[in-house]
């Protein structure tokens, strides 16, 4: 009887994990219709662990509840519907509170998800644009406007769309198809990039419209400045997908001429956190010796009397101290997330910068190969409030950055060396001249002239 029970217990122990560690996605369909044209794709995110809820233009939808998000990753296949009573402020907190989107695009787009996008630094093209190309039109009897395009220029990312489609010598990789809408970055926008971009033989334009000397001037865009599949990572880490093509997520693409079905697994991962992630753990400074910093005050003894009586100091009583031209020694660990496990991470560009204002210091950290990353230096002979900063970006990864906030004061008294060996001049100019005054008083006082 016990052992059934402990039986009981480990299994129900196992189900409360797993749906702890379930990925919470809510996924906003156009119509019913989508869950099945469309169930190649949601059954690769229930395999990889992903709890997934439907709603079709569900009013009840809150996406936060009491301040707290109610789901790890929105998925929106509703190009020309509304999401709902959802608002532009409603997705752009939930992305602010660390929430990841994978929105799919169509010719026709609501305004909502057009404003949306812009607020993320993407603009869609106009209502009823297409991207069309004559030379990789992929066959299809309905598609007179030649918008079924075979796509294969890829971010070089294995992170974002996987080993085999970032690797640009591969001769076997197949193109993605893609019919719907293109879209550009602004600029300025340094959190985005292309994951997929059209042929250099694409042109996106109104297929029913004639294209005219004025819209190939001012509106038309070519080629490579086609994007089709647009990746953001905002500063908190949030990730967001924004792809100009519903269909390619379909069924209708997850086949074996296609590479749909590993583009759409790998830019998923992606996008929910499943790849591309680094974790920093155990930060620790100390001098090069192996000494730990001084506190900027000791704890005081306090007699049993009013706190009143013995206030502290308005200063930072834990503030940690270092003397300038101390030697000093900054560490860390650093592991990525591949498959579902943490993996040491190996670099060799990381590096440290020890800050007041501007860097004094910038030091490239070296490794073990187990991702223990770690650098000795000297500290700047300039004292005041430092940081020991981190700041590593890179395409396809998520954002470290770091900071720890120690201070370095200037020497004490007695620290100071009894001689400075650049003053041995003047010491040898004073001492000379006692002795002058000394050999100058003595015959002052004791010679006397001959008569």
């Amino acid at each position: 009887m016990s052992t059934m029970l402990m039986r009981f217990v480990t299994l129900l122990l196992a189900l409360l994990l797993a749906v702890t560690d379930a990925f919470r996605t809510a996924v906003l369909l156009e119509s019913a219709d989508v869950q099945q044209t469309h169930a190649k794709f949601f059954q690769l995110l229930t395999k990889r662990g992903h709890e997934l809820s439907f709603h079709v233009n569900d009013p009840e939808l809150k996406l936060e509840e009491y301040g707290v998000r109610s789901f790890d990753n929105l998925v929106i296949f509703s190009p020309q519907k509304k999401l709902g009573n959802l608002a532009k402020t409603d997705l752009l907190n939930f992305v602010e509170s660390g929430g990841n989107v994978l929105l799919s695009a169509s010719a026709k787009l609501t305004k909502l998800q057009r404003e949306f996008a812009l607020e993320c630094g993407v603009e869609f093209e106009k209502k009823g644009n297409l991207v069309v190309d004559h030379v990789n039109a992929l066959a299809d009897s309905d598609d007179i406007f030649n918008a079924v395009i075979a796509a294969k220029d890829f971010v070089q990312s294995e992170r974002v769309v996987g080993k085999r489609l970032a690797d640009p010598t591969n001769p076997n990789k197949k193109p993605v198809a893609f019919t719907g809408i293109g879209m550009s970055l602004e600029p300025n926008n340094i959190l985005g990039f292309h994951a997929l971009v059209a042929p250099f033989t694409a042109y996106s334009a109104n297929p029913v419209k004639e294209i005219t000397a004025k819209i190939v001037e001012n509106d038309l865009l070519f080629g490579n400045e086609i994007g089709l599949v647009t990746a953001i990572q905002a500063r908190n880490n949030a990730r967001l997908v924004f792809s100009g093509s519903l269909e390619l997520f379909s069924d209708e693409f997850f086949t074996d001429a296609y590479s749909n079905e590993e583009f759409s697994d790998a830019i998923s991962k992606w996008a929910f956190q499943e790849s591309g992630v680094l974790r920093m753990t155990n930060v620790h400074h100390q001098r090069a010796d192996g000494r730990n910093p001084d506190k900027m005050l000791k704890d005081a003894q306090r007699p049993d009397l009013p706190i009143t009586l013995y206030p502290d100091a308005e200063i930072a009583r834990d503030s940690l101290v270092y003397r300038i031209k101390d030697n000093l020694t900054y560490s860390f660990d650093l592991h990525e997330l591949k498959n579902g496990k943490w993996v040491p991470y190996k670099a060799s560009d990381v590096q440290l910068e020890f800050v007041m204002l501007d860097p004094y210091v910038r030091k490239t950290l070296t490794h073990d190969n187990k991702g223990h990353f770690s650098v000795t230096f000297e500290s700047p002979d300039a004292y005041g409030i430092f940081l020991f900063r981190v700041m590593y970006r890179r395409l396809g990864l998520s954002t470290l950055y770091s900071t720890t906030q120690v201070s370095l004061r200037p020497y004490k008294h007695d620290e100071y060396e009894r001689f400075i060996p650049a003053a041995y001049p003047y010491y040898v100019s004073a001492f000379s001249m006692m002795a002058g005054v000394f050999v100058f008083s003595v015959l002052f006082l004791f010679y006397e002239e001959k008569k």
